[in-house]
């Protein structure tokens, strides 16, 4: 029969990648897709491999019913699902609250209730905020500085994922990822090299903030995000964070990068603090003395990505 599977948050741009790649694994049998749609990404359920049994319901995770109903018989949940654009949740503080903890709390209760054996938790880095020096899973709670809605609320996920660690036999296991890079069919554009690409490829102008410019951040592929995924879940220890992190880019090494492939790419320096440019550098030697090693590079993920915009010819001399 094969292992069950569920991918909550699965037509995302992480998930409607890593759908495709478990199709590849021999030891799973079904693979339940849990999505709300609020995206509209309607595609990323297009030409799905035929060698697994894919289900899909669309619903939401704050509905406890559904997540009750959802995980009967599951082996593994991979919870994705949830309210990632920073800057946006400012603006909707409660709604991220009500998704990012409170469907999280209701996947896990529900999950736990049901026997599930292992919990994956994608959360990010951003909980660790802007901090000097370079930082790590050891880094106390108490001096984490988390600078959004968004990263509060996937702290606030993660305290309660490590609590309910064992309760009936569940394991858990939190992947603190960085800023997401890459192409997928669900891909998104508000993550900073994701949205340099394209803004570059419309002749428009990338706004860094002045002092981020060679500050490090945690960046992330996206084959890299799947791969650590399927890793954890069969080499992780129960209970742990990690750091999961193809490396850390200044903004000026993530430019040059892009000039590279686009060379007309205009600059504009603002003095105001950008919410998605704070700086803070990460270790993923935890996750890799597993046995991980992150293969994603820059320069081919920014082709791949550019290759998708290389019909769009505009000239800034053009504009309206």
């Amino acid at each position: 029969m094969g292992l069950k599977f569920l991918i909550t948050g699965s037509l995302g741009h992480i998930g409607s990648k890593l759908i495709r790649e478990y199709a590849k694994r021999d030891d799973i049998g079904k693979i339940i897709l849990f999505d709300n749609l609020s995206t509209q990404r309607y595609c990323s359920l297009f030409n799905l491999p035929a060698n697994v049994n894919y289900e899909f319901i669309e619903g939401d995770i704050r509905n406890k019913n559904m997540t009750e109903k959802i995980v009967k018989g599951v082996d593994v949940v991979l919870h994705l699902a949830a309210i990632t654009d920073a800057p946006s949740t400012i603006r909707n503080k409660e709604e991220t609250i009500e998704v990012n903890f409170y469907g999280t709390k209701n996947i896990l209760e529900a999950s736990i209730k049901n026997g599930v054996r292992r919990f994956i938790f994608p959360s990010t880095t951003s909980v660790y905020g802007e901090a000097e020096g370079i930082v790590d899973e050891n880094t106390p709670l108490n001096k984490l500085k988390p600078s959004s809605p968004y990263a509060e609320s996937k702290l606030e996920a993660e305290k309660l994922i490590r609590e309910l660690n064992g309760e009936k036999g569940i394991e858990t296991i939190i992947l603190r990822n960085g800023t997401i890079f890459g192409a997928s069919i669900g891909m998104r554009f508000h993550t900073a090299v994701n949205k340099f690409v394209y803004l570059a490829s419309l002749d428009q102008p990338l706004t860094i903030w002045d002092s981020a410019a060679n500050s490090k951040r945690p960046y992330l592929g996206l084959d890299d995000a799947v791969r650590a995924l399927q890793f954890a879940e069969n080499n992780g220890n129960p209970g742990e964070i990690y750091n999961v992190l193809t490396k850390n880019f200044t903004m000026n090494e993530i430019i040059e990068e892009i000039k590279k492939i686009k060379p007309s790419v205009k600059i504009e320096i603002t003095k105001s603090p950008l919410l998605n440019q704070k700086p803070y550098e990460v270790s993923s030697e935890k996750f890799c003395s597993l046995g991980f090693v992150f293969n994603d590079k820059l320069e081919d993920c920014l082709r791949e990505s550019f290759g998708l915009l290389n019909s769009i010819k505009n000239k800034e001399n053009e504009r309206l």
